[in-house]
C-alpha cells in the first residue's frame, strides 16, 4: 500500500491519459468482484437447498414410519427398512439439530410410546421448520419482492466498496505522515493509528454484518454491535481527537460482544416425558 502511494506521488494522475487508465483498472475489478460475489451468493443458496432437500427426506420417511407404526407394536423381521435404521440415518442429516438427536437416541435407548410420540412430535416440528426455510430461499430466487430484489442487486458491491474505503484511509494515513511530518511517537501519531485502525475495524464488522447469514437469536445481536461498531466510525468527521474515544467505544462493543451466548433451551434443563429421570422417581413412588 505504501508503494502504491509513493507511485501516486511520483506520477501525476490528474491528466486525461492516466484517469482513463485508473478508471478503467476500477471498473475491471469492480466487475470481477461483483460477479464472484454474487455467483458465491447463487453457490451459496444452492448448497443450502441441497442440505435442506437431504435433511428433509430422511426426515420424512423416518416420520411417516412413526406416525405409520405404533409404539406398542414390534418391527417386523421381513422390514427392509426398520425405523432404528431410517432414525440412526437422521442423526446424519446435514441440518439436525442438537434437540431432536437428544430425542432420536433417547428413543433409540428405550422405545416406549411416550418417547415415540415426543420424537414424532419433534420431527414434524423440523420438516415445517425446513420446509418454511426451503420455501423461502426457493421464493428468494426465483420470484424475490422489491426490497429482496433491490438488495440481491447492490449487495455483491458490498466487497468493492469495502476495498475502496480500505484503499482511501490507507492512502489518508500516508499522506498525513508523509505531508506533515508528524513524528512516530507522538500523541497526534497515535490518534492516526487509532483512527486508522478504527475505520479498518468499522469496515470489516460491516461486512461481517451484511455478507453473512445469521437467523438465530444470539447471532442477530452479533450483527447489531458489529454495525453499531462500522456506524461508530462515523464520528471520526468530528476530527482527529476524537479518534481514542472512538475507538474505545468499538473496543468496548466488541467485547460485549463476547458476553452474547445463545440461550441453552429450557426444555433440556428438565427432563422430558419418558426420560430417565423421570421413570426412576414412578419406580421410586411405586
Amino acid at each position: 500500500m505504501l508503494y502504491l502511494a509513493a507511485w501516486i506521488n511520483a506520477n501525476d494522475i490528474s491528466d486525461t491519459q492516466s484517469r482513463i487508465i485508473v478508471t478503467g483498472l476500477a471498473v475491471i475489478l469492480f466487475l470481477w468482484l461483483y460477479l464472484r460475489t454474487a455467483r458465491s451468493f447463487k453457490n451459496a443458496a444452492s448448497a443450502r437447498l441441497d442440505r435442506l432437500h437431504q435433511t428433509l427426506e430422511l426426515y420424512s420417511r423416518a416420520a411417516g414410519r412413526l406416525a405409520s407404526e405404533p409404539a406398542a407394536e414390534l418391527p417386523d423381521e421381513h422390514d427392509t427398512e426398520p425405523l432404528i435404521l431410517l432414525l440412526q440415518q437422521c442423526k446424519a442429516a446435514p441440518l439436525i439439530t442438537a434437540g431432536l438427536l437428544e430425542s432420536i437416541d433417547a428413543y433409540i435407548k428405550e422405545p416406549d410410546t411416550s418417547r415415540h410420540i415426543q420424537l414424532q412430535r419433534a420431527l414434524d416440528r423440523e420438516i415445517a421448520l425446513r420446509i418454511a426455510e426451503q420455501s423461502s430461499i426457493i421464493r428468494s430466487l426465483d420470484n424475490p419482492g422489491w426490497g429482496i430484489g433491490f438488495w440481491k442487486l447492490i449487495r455483491p458491491a458490498v466487497p468493492f466498496a469495502a476495498l475502496m474505503l480500505i484503499l482511501y484511509w490507507c492512502l489518508q494515513l500516508y499522506q498525513a505522515f508523509h505531508e506533515q511530518n508528524i513524528q512516530a511517537l507522538s500523541w497526534t501519531s497515535a490518534e492516526l493509528w487509532l483512527r486508522f485502525v478504527s475505520c479498518l475495524a468499522a469496515v470489516i464488522a460491516f461486512c461481517l454484518a451484511v455478507m453473512t447469514p445469521r437467523k438465530d437469536s444470539a447471532k442477530t445481536v452479533h450483527r447489531v454491535l458489529a454495525l453499531i461498531i462500522a456506524a461508530a466510525a462515523v464520528a471520526h468527521t468530528a476530527g482527529l481527537t476524537a479518534a481514542p474515544y472512538i475507538f474505545a467505544v468499538q473496543l468496548i462493543l466488541f467485547i460485549a460482544g463476547f458476553a452474547v451466548h445463545p440461550k441453552r433451551s429450557r426444555r433440556r434443563e428438565r427432563p422430558y416425558a419418558g426420560s430417565a429421570e423421570l421413570l426412576e422417581e414412578s419406580e421410586e413412588e411405586k
